[in-house]
């Protein structure tokens, strides 16, 4: 399932786990941050099930050309 709405910052991330830690149930702390219940839960179930609320690295079209490449084209750019 692909993602449709913003990233969570990781202080809003850190909050949602430090108050379920606190006792506080998902509909409590969706209420007290404004944000939906299934996205407080996903954010709860995955600090449980990784231990971190760190992203997972994403994929991308991998790049052309390599650092040194770049910056030889880079430092041409520049001299013109």
């Amino acid at each position: 399932m692909t993602p449709h709405g913003k990233e969570l910052s990781k202080d809003l991330k850190k909050r949602i786990v430090a108050l379920h830690k606190d006792g506080l149930g998902y509909k409590k702390i969706a209420t007290t941050l404004k944000l939906s219940c299934s996205t407080v839960g996903r954010t709860i179930q995955r600090f449980y099930r990784t231990g971190s609320t760190q992203n997972r690295p994403r994929h991308g079209r991998p790049k052309k050309l390599r650092a040194r490449a770049q910056r030889h084209i880079q430092r041409l750019s520049l001299g013109n």
